[in-house]
């Protein structure tokens, strides 16, 4: 299976279809923990079921989740492809903090918290459908974009479209047929602020979503310039 633009292979065809099976059970474990989010085991059960038969099967591709295009060697279990010292390095800088305001008596920054993560499984946070709540924005006339680097597999951009598309709100029949088109970012470092070609984006009225090129999780770390560019014209308004 080959379906990115940078011709690496995450997964053979027999595990592509072996998990296009299993995710129907994934999926009924899901709807069981959302009628009852209080009942720990269910989620935990449904948590379980995506990360070993959802996830899981990527990892013989040895590939970073978070970018693709960062090779990792899952079968080393002290592997820690999906850290990024850079972040937490530049966040716990005394400069950084300062400029945060943040209170001296506060530990340093980390990037995660077994402690939440755990309580969002047990708690069925990690199985609600908060898409709703994205609708409801829509619907108020607030304003909303979606983005996605398109190297990352966690919170990838072919997932994020499915739902933007399934999206049930007021404008989605002219969200649905508004054609994709190229998304041109600036860097103003480059001459009269250079354009690139940085990704694809489909909007209608008040709703948005970009893929960005070349970039994983981290779309501002991976594409600086384009980022500030994406979110400066969300925020200002003026069409992407």
């Amino acid at each position: 299976m080959n379906h990115n633009r940078y011709n690496i292979t995450l997964l053979s065809d027999a595990d592509e279809q072996q998990m296009k099976i299993d995710s129907f059970g994934c999926i009924e474990l899901t709807r069981q923990c959302q009628l009852a989010p209080l009942n720990g085991t269910i989620c935990e059960v449904a948590q379980q079921c995506w990360s070993e038969k959802l996830i899981g099967p990527f990892s013989g591709a040895n590939r970073n989740n978070y970018d693709i295009r960062q090779p990792c060697n899952n079968s080393d279990l002290t592997a820690t492809c999906d850290d990024t010292p850079t972040i937490t390095a530049y966040l716990n800088s005394p400069q950084v903090r300062k400029y945060l305001n943040v209170d001296e008596r506060f530990s340093t920054w980390n990037e995660t918290s077994s402690e939440v993560g755990t309580t969002f499984i047990t708690d069925g946070d990690w199985s609600m459908p908060f898409h709703e709540f994205v609708a409801d924005m829509l619907d108020d006339g607030l304003r909303v974009l979606i983005y996605a680097g398109d190297a990352d597999l966690m919170c990838n951009w072919i997932g994020n479209r499915a739902w933007t598309l399934e999206l049930d709100w007021r404008g989605k029949d002219g969200y649905n047929a508004a054609e994709e088109r190229a998304f041109v970012g600036h860097d103003p470092l480059l001459p009269e602020g250079g354009g690139i070609d940085a990704g694809v984006v489909r909007s209608f009225d008040n709703f948005a979503f970009v893929r960005v090129y070349d970039a994983g999780h981290m779309v501002p770390m991976d594409q600086p310039a384009v980022s500030l560019d994406l979110i400066s014209k969300f925020l200002a308004d003026t069409g992407l």
